[in-house]
């Protein structure tokens, strides 16, 4: 866990992966829905007793619903990307200001 300035802050998700750590963690729930919804439209397709209208039906509620929430983890994989790329540009850590005198103490 990263330091943190606040006395419950440590606490909360975002400070026990960052930012970075969530987009990492968004972006594999991602590929693993997107894989599995692959996975399900294999399975349909190839059955032998579904056919017609109840193999698109199946294929349009199971498949796309699971296509839908990938795009959804993406999405939010995508925000957590540009919400960690603006903190760095805005707002610094606090924690990482601390920590940049003592390096450059050390330097001397």
């Amino acid at each position: 866990m990263s330091k943190c300035c606040c006395k419950y802050a440590k606490w909360f998700p975002h400070n026990w992966l960052c930012l970075r750590g969530l987009y990492f963690l968004f972006l594999g729930l991602f590929y693993l829905a997107f894989c599995y919804a692959i996975y399900q439209a294999v399975v349909i397709f190839r059955h032998p007793t579904i056919t017609g209208a109840e193999m698109w039906a199946m294929v349009a509620y199971y498949v796309f619903s699971d296509l839908a929430l990938a795009v959804g983890f993406l999405t939010v994989a995508k925000i957590l990307k540009v919400l960690r790329k603006i903190k760095q540009a805005v707002a610094p850590c606090c924690c990482s200001t601390q920590e940049a005198p003592a390096a450059q103490e050390e330097t001397k």
